[in-house]
């Protein structure tokens, strides 16, 4: 019998063009180079899928029943994205929704497809402020802190840029962006105050990181979120630090990060460089004094903004999403954006179920918003647009289409604990992670944009690179 094991290992390693590894739940993997197929994550790691190896479809019988996913995630064997999205637009006048899709071929004992949503809303000229640069600086942790942060990133705009630094080290928790990634940036600094504090606080050097990230040819903003309990004396680097925010022209806010903050204690930064605080009363006159240091970027336009994703054969649910209210329909799935301001640019990505069928026949997303127009005054309005797919059974040629700049910006979302079921699933610790996957991505992008010559892609890069640099462990 062990002679036969023996043999049967001998010949598989032959076959392989790799030596086997061992997966962690003790089966060998076999690294099949030069087969057909196509690489999927699972939680025990990176397994290879023979192209006519088909999984079988998940049946359902209680309605109740959490969906499930008939395989890993689907990767190129070579772990390299080739293809890009293109932008199907949802849009009316001052409004418009960018959809772009994972997957164009879907697999036809069913799965899901990750879908990017650019929601953007052009001002009309006076309807929204300038664009500007806001940091938001750490200072004491309190049970606030988060709410608060997010307070400031809801004000933000499409013109706007976001940069967060921990005065423990002075440490870059989330690089100078595009405000537009607001679930990201929130994402990230959830994710970093969870961990325990690991250094001395700095305060006056995470001001000059912060004061140093900000251009030089727009307004600027620093708020700093601080749960001090008692007024020491201000040390002179920390000092010259704020005076020179009030000689460069840098608005500076200081907000109590909990009820019991130190009003002496924050009137004294704030006092130092001329700017404001407030460390009174409850989170909700805190978070007004938030909106007052960050001005909204515009208007409310579009009111109670809902996404209806209905599949084609149905149906198809909206699994989980970055931000807003996912709500499950019969026949189809619901996020809910909320109000949009004039100006106002948002990313958001959702998961979004695929129903079994037919290999070779059409399957369709029709996606369609419903709004609030504030300009009619408060008239019910929708439009909808449609996202052609086919189904395919053909895993390598599923992998092979995928969308890299799509897959590449989820997986990045998704290794600060947000979409990471759309991976591994409830797994994802025991893989040990998605950081490794995420950075493989982000590269894979790289060359994407090398070969393609796209600026774009290599700008997208760029910024998933910096955001796992800033928020490794």
């Amino acid at each position: 019998m062990l002679s036969r094991l023996t043999c049967v290992f001998v010949l598989a390693c032959a076959c392989a063009c790799d030596k086997p590894t061992l997966a962690r739940d003790g089966t060998v993997v076999f690294p099949e180079n030069g087969g057909r197929g196509a690489s999927v994550l699972t939680a025990n790691g990176v397994e290879f899928h023979d192209r006519m190896d088909v999984p079988q479809r998940v049946n359902v019988r209680d309605p109740s029943e959490p969906w499930r996913a008939p395989i890993g995630f689907i990767l190129p064997k070579n772990n390299r994205f080739t293809v890009t999205s293109r932008p199907t637009v949802v849009g009316t006048t001052g409004f418009a929704v960018a959809l772009r899709p994972s997957d164009t071929r879907v697999p036809s004992w069913g799965g899901e497809v990750l879908m990017r949503i650019d929601i953007l809303a052009p001002a009309a000229e006076g309807t929204a402020r300038w664009g500007e640069d806001v940091a938001i600086v750490i200072d004491e942790r309190g049970p606030d802190t988060l709410a608060l942060a997010d307070v400031a990133l809801s004000q933000l705009g499409g013109r706007d840029r976001i940069t967060i630094v921990d005065a423990r080290g002075a440490k870059v928790i989330l690089p100078m962006m595009p405000a537009s990634h607001r679930s990201m940036a929130t994402a990230a600094l959830e994710k970093y105050l969870k961990k325990p504090p690991s250094a001395e606080l700095d305060l006056a050097k995470a001001i000059n990181v912060a004061h140093a990230a900000l251009s030089k040819t727009t307004l600027r903003r620093i708020v700093v979120l601080s749960d001090r309990k008692k007024s020491d004396p201000i040390p002179e680097p920390l000092a010259k630090a704020l005076r020179d925010l009030a000689t460069d022209h840098v608005a500076l806010a200081v907000v109590g990060a909990s009820d019991s903050s130190s009003k002496s204690a924050l009137d004294a930064i704030a006092h130092e460089a001329g700017g404001t605080w407030n460390a009174d009363g409850t989170i909700e006159a805190r978070s007004w004094a938030v909106r007052e240091a960050v001005p909204a970027s515009g208007k409310v336009a579009f009111k109670d903004v809902v996404l209806t994703f209905a599949g084609t054969p149905a149906p198809s649910h909206v699994l989980e999403a970055s931000g807003g209210d996912v709500r499950w329909r019969l026949d189809a799935g619901e996020l809910a954006i909320g109000d949009v301001r004039a100006g106002d640019a948002r990313t958001e990505v959702a998961r979004v179920s695929v129903p079994a069928w037919v290999p070779a026949e059409a399957f369709k997303f029709t996606v369609t918003a419903h709004f609030d127009d504030v300009a009619r005054n408060g008239e019910r309005r929708d439009f909808s647009a449609t996202i052609p797919c086919v189904y395919d059974d053909d895993i390598e040629r599923i992998a092979q289409s995928r969308h890299g700049d799509v897959i590449a910006y989820s997986s990045a979302l998704a290794t600060l604990k947000r979409l990471d079921a759309a991976f591994i699933g409830e797994g994802v610790d025991r893989a040990g992670g998605l950081v490794a996957v995420a950075k493989m991505h982000a590269q894979s992008m790289t060359l994407l944009a090398r070969d393609m010559k796209d600026p774009a892609y290599k700008e997208q890069a760029d910024l998933l690179n910096a955001l796992l640099a800033a928020t490794a462990d």
